[in-house]
């Protein structure tokens, strides 16, 4: 019954983020609904074999040994496109994308190949046949090196994504997508999970019941992603090719695109430094909570090149914690004031140029080394 519940939350929910998908014109929410789809499928073999249906078709001349309901193919290269969706505002699909989805091809091809297989033909190919076993072994060892693969590639697209915003702009705290590392967090736990399960499924020789357990997990996978997922509907609003280019100039003397001549010479640092310092400290730009780097590089006459490597060459800070070191010395600077006893430590945040809880408080942390209720009880 909980195997059924999954199944049904998993499709139905896949449906209503492929209306939101195309009604908004979101890719994200596209890849994710064929996700869930392909999870829901997942556990059709295991739930439709506890009910007879195995049994029921072939006392009927019709046998479903070896079927492919599902494709575990698909998992790796859905995540991997979901994840670059979910960090780029100009993602969109190319023609080089579908190179992803060769291997769940090739699957299709040999399950449903063997499974058209006569009956007799088929059981002996895959229970006595060399061929027959090495196909299930090689299988199965490519499934769990090819989602390795992928959610390693996932996961250093979302930390480099999570290390560019960090250059671009002085609160993250919509952006961050922490619902993306659990996402990735929750996938990475239950391949290990399901890799153990098998391994103690050949060593133990478990019945058909026994993986039971297996599908139970995925299905609280497919539980827990149909809800999470639904909830986030946001859409990115980063360029991150924009923010690659801005990341590497950061690390070089800037350069204009067009004539290729240096804009800003190393020794030109020294000079700007404490230009920036005091803008910083006489108009003290970083109260507003939705600085970035390019409306700061406009306010002060610089291009946001030249400001990224002037940040993290002068002051050796990306832009985030360059902008939140001034807004954390303020933070620290009201609470030892009288007028500011009557907010409480996040309205202080707020009033310092702060927008959340969550970005205050990681920035407070990383900066002082102290979390901001700890460093308050200290002075009072």
């Amino acid at each position: 019954m909980l195997l059924l519940i999954a199944m049904l939350q998993g499709v139905v929910v896949a449906g209503l983020l492929l209306a939101r998908g195309l009604r908004r014109n979101q890719t994200a929410d596209l890849l994710l609904a064929a996700l869930l789809f392909q999870l829901a499928c997942s556990l059709i073999e295991h739930f439709i074999g506890f009910m007879g249906v195995y049994d029921y078709a072939r006392e009927h001349g019709f046998d479903l040994t070896f079927f492919p309901f599902d494709n575990p193919f698909l998992y790796g290269p859905l995540i991997l496109l979901y994840v670059k969706a979910l960090t780029d505002r100009d993602f969109s699909w190319k023609r080089r994308d579908w190179a992803h989805f060769a291997l769940p091809v090739v699957y299709l091809v040999v399950h449903f190949s063997v499974w058209s297989l006569p009956d007799a033909i088929k059981f002996q190919f895959l229970d006595e046949a060399f061929w027959g076993r090495v196909i299930r072994w090689v299988q199965q060892v490519s499934f769990y090196l090819t989602s390795i693969a992928y959610l390693t590639y996932a996961f250093r697209r979302f930390q480099s994504y999570r290390n560019l915003i960090e250059q671009e702009y002085s609160n993250t705290g919509k952006i961050t997508l922490d619902w993306l590392r659990l996402f990735l967090v929750a996938f990475s736990a239950y391949l290990v999970f399901d890799l153990l399960f098998s391994i103690a499924a050949q060593a133990f020789n478990f019945w058909y019941t026994g993986w039971y357990w297996l599908n139970l997990t995925r299905a609280l996978l497919l539980y827990y992603i149909s809800v999470t997922g639904w909830s986030f509907a946001q859409k990115s609003s980063v360029q991150l090719a924009v923010l690659e280019q801005r990341s590497v100039q950061a690390q070089e003397p800037a350069t204009n695109t067009a004539t290729g001549k240096l804009t800003m010479l190393p020794e030109a640092v020294e000079k700007y430094r404490p230009q920036l310092a005091q803008f910083m400290e006489t108009e003290q730009p970083w109260l507003d909570p939705e600085l970035t780097l390019s409306v700061l590089a406009e306010r002060i006459g610089l291009n946001a090149s030249q400001l990224s490597y002037l940040v993290n060459n002068g002051f050796q800070q990306n832009f985030n914690d360059f902008v939140n070191t001034y807004r954390v010395e303020e933070v620290k600077r009201k609470l030892a004031l009288p007028e500011f006893q009557h907010l409480s430590l996040l309205g202080v945040a707020f009033e310092s140029g702060f927008n959340s809880k969550a970005t205050f408080n990681r920035a407070f942390k990383k900066l002082t080394g102290n979390a901001p209720s700890q460093y308050a009880g200290l002075k009072s």
